[in-house]
Formats: structure tokens, sequence, C-alpha cells
């Protein structure tokens, strides 16, 4: 989004409009505000419930089966809409999928805020799943077609953290807003909110540069259709999917799921204190989507980078699954590190742009999504079968050691994903600049 302000809008022929010249730059200004606000609520809302899962827990005596369906059900929208997705982004565009959709996030946040049982808060997390499903595709898309090819994994880093904006706002500062004003006004004011920035994506939004070549594919919407069969033969992409789906479903059940309920119950932190931590580790992940921007650059290999980071990310979390001091300044240390190395998926989404058309990158990455979110679904659930394995205390907090057990499985997870991912060749950053 912002990143594309950055690029060189010098070249190319300028044509006019019915009304004044056409410009790049007045295009992209108009559009970056409010995809970066788009693409921060959608971590908001994915994310807010990891601050308040205690509070949930509580209201409605949840086991933690069930409180991490909760979330789960999010990730179980996104999953199930990434198909039509793929195919709505290169049939019909960007700006009309991403603004049709989000209004479905803003309706989940307002039914999850009135929700009285679990199965109204399971409702409204599912709208959001489905209704924040096309944005970071979207954005991606938008990316693809506005600035260079060999900068695509920078352009699509600072984007994400502009969007991971969303997980620091779902921290301190949401935590205070519950504590003044209760979770569910604060939801049905973000509801609210984001019902007005879904009309502005319609209004904002062009989904190419009108001087750029093959503004139109030719396809119909059944040939659309056709076409994402062929993507979803090519055995490169589950290569892809395997990496994305471990590394961000590590990621996500950690940040947005069990990070508030482990400070929680093996740190007795309140919601404050929840809060606080909660941004710290927020603030390392957007470090770390910053620095893995240039890194296929800097060494001419996105297979590589993905590889360093990917080992990384294993040893942080096999370093809280050995985790045994009750020291909150530690953990954080440790949460912060792990969140440090956990945002490849610039680099990823990068590689599997070189390796496939332009009139297919929204079915490709959708499809690399699909099985993404499909894996978050999967591991939500299995850690919560985790923790369910072990005997929870009067207050229904789980032991130390189901903590240390569920870290210790996403880090064998991660080591296989590895394997699997490395199969798919590398294409350099070099090889595609002009």
């Amino acid at each position: 989004m912002v990143s594309i302000i950055n690029a060189d809008m010098s070249d190319g022929p300028k044509p006019a409009s019915a009304t004044k010249p056409y410009s790049r730059h007045a295009a992209i200004a108009r559009m970056a505000p409010v995809l970066a606000m788009a693409f921060i609520l959608a971590h908001f809302l994915r994310s807010a419930p990891a601050v308040i899962a205690p509070n949930l827990r509580a209201e409605l005596d949840l086991t933690p089966g069930q409180l991490s369906s909760l979330p789960a059900a999010i990730f179980l929208g996104a999953a199930l809409m990434q198909l039509p997705v793929g195919v709505f982004l290169d049939r019909f565009g960007p700006r009309r999928t991403m603004a049709g959709l989000f209004s479905l996030a803003a309706i989940g946040a307002l039914v999850f805020a009135a929700a009285q049982g679990v199965t109204g808060l399971a409702i409204g997390l599912f709208l959001i799943g489905c209704g924040a499903a096309p944005v970071f595709m979207g954005v991606i898309v938008l990316l693809s077609r506005w600035i260079p090819r060999d900068q695509l994994a920078t352009g699509t880093a600072i984007s994400i953290s502009i969007g991971g904006t969303g997980m620091l706002l779902s921290a301190s500062p949401f935590a205070a807003a519950v504590e003044l004003y209760g979770w569910r006004a604060s939801l049905f004011a973000v509801g609210g909110f984001t019902l007005m920035v879904a009309a502005a994506l319609l209004v904002m939004v062009r989904d190419r540069p009108e001087d750029a070549p093959g503004q139109a594919s030719g396809e119909t919407l059944y040939e659309t259709i056709l076409g994402l069969r062929h993507v979803l033969r090519d055995r490169r992409i589950y290569s892809f999917a395997a990496v994305t789906a471990v590394a961000v479903g590590t990621l996500v059940t950690i940040r947005n799921l069990w990070i508030g309920p482990y400070l929680n119950d093996v740190f007795d932190l309140d919601i404050v204190a929840r809060g606080n931590v909660i941004f710290v580790v927020s603030v390392a992940w957007l470090i770390s989507a910053l620095l893995y921007g240039p890194l296929d650059r800097w060494f001419d290999t996105r297979r590589g980078v993905v590889t360093g980071g990917t080992l990384l990310f294993a040893a942080m979390t096999a370093f809280l699954a050995l985790n045994t001091s009750s020291s909150v300044l530690i953990v954080t240390i440790l949460l912060s590190a792990f969140a440090l190395f956990a945002a490849m998926a610039s680099p990823i989404f990068a590689h599997a742009r070189s390796l496939f058309p332009d009139s297919h990158s929204g079915r490709v990455f959708t499809a690399i999504n699909l099985c993404t979110w499909s894996g978050v679904f999967v591991m939500q659930m299995g850690t919560g079968a985790i923790l369910d394995a072990f005997p929870v205390d009067e207050l229904g907090r789980s032991p130390a050691i189901a903590y240390r057990t569920m870290f210790g499985a996403l880090a064998v997870a991660l080591m296989l994903a590895l394997v699997v991912y490395r199969r798919v060749e590398d294409l350099p950053p070099s090889a595609e600049r002009d």
C-alpha cells in the first residue's frame, strides 16, 4: 500500500481521463490510506480475541477446546473463501472483491459483540474470517500490478508491517478500551468503522494503472474458474502451502489465540499486563516484517531466506517449549524473539509470484492461502486438543507443561514443513530485474 508510493512512476505514457490528466501518483495516494486501514482492521479483528480470551472463558465458562474453536472459526471462514476470492480477484478485480466481502467482516464484528453464547461468538468470527479473506491477497495482487516484480517482497513486507498495526491496536489499546467500556461496546464501535472502510474501498481503489498493458484478461468467469483447476494441479502450490500453513499457523495460533491464556494461566497476568506483553510481541513481529522484505534482494535468493527464517523460527519455538522460568521478563523476551523471525509471508509469496504468470496471480495466491488458513484452523483445533489433554485447576487454568508441550509440537511441525518447501526451485530476484 504505502510501499507502492515509493515505486518509480516516471516511465510510461500518461493518458488523459475525461476530467483531468491521469496520474499514478494521485491514484496511489488515494488508494494507500484506505488499503492500509482495511489491512489494519483485518489484523485487528483476527487478533483481538487473544486479549479477551480469558474474559470470554470466565464469562461463558468455556473449556480450552471451546476457546480454541472460536478464533479457529475465523480461519475456517477464511479458508472456505480463498478459492472463490482467487476467482473474483482475477475476474472482477481487487476493488469490487475487497469492498464487497469486507462488509461481511463488519457484520461479523457486530454479531460477535452482540452474541450471548458460544454459537453466536463463533458465527461472528466466521463472518469476520470470510469478510477479511480478500484483504491480504487483494493487496498483494495490487502490489504485483503497481511495482516492479523484483521489489514485490519488499512491498509486501512494508504492507504487512502497516497492516500489523492492527495487532498493536488489539493489544494494550484494546485492553484499555475493554477496561473502560467493556469488550462488547468496543467491538460494536470497531464493527461500525469497518463498515465505513468497506464502502471507502469501493470508492477509492483502482485495480491497475491505466497505462499498464493487458488490463483485461479476456477470460470469461467460466474460463477463470477452469483456470483455477490448472493452478491446483501444480504440485509447487502445495510445497508453498506447507510452509505458509505451518509458519503462519504457528504465529497466529500463539499470537491470536494462546498468548493471552498462556500469560494468564502460567504467569497470572491481568488483562492490562497481558496487553502490554502482547504489544511488545506485536512490535517485534512488525520489525520482523520490515526486516524480511529486502533480504531476498540482498542475498539474491528467496528460498534461502525462507529456509533460514524457518530454522530460526523453529528454534525460538523450541526455546519456549524448554522454558521453565516464571519470570515475566524472560518469557517476554522469548515471545518477542519468537515473533522476530515469524513474518516470512513476504518472501514466500514473492517466491510463488516469481514462478507463475500475472494472469493467474490471484488464483495462485489464494490457492496457497486456502491451505494456509486451513492449516491455521487445524493447528488451532489441534493445540486446543493438546491443552485439553491436561487437567485444569479450579479456575480453569491449564498447567505450564500443557503449553510447553504445545510449543514443542509446533517446533516439530515447522521443521517438517521446511522439508516439503525445499523441493521448490529458486528464482533469484536478479533474474527478474530489467
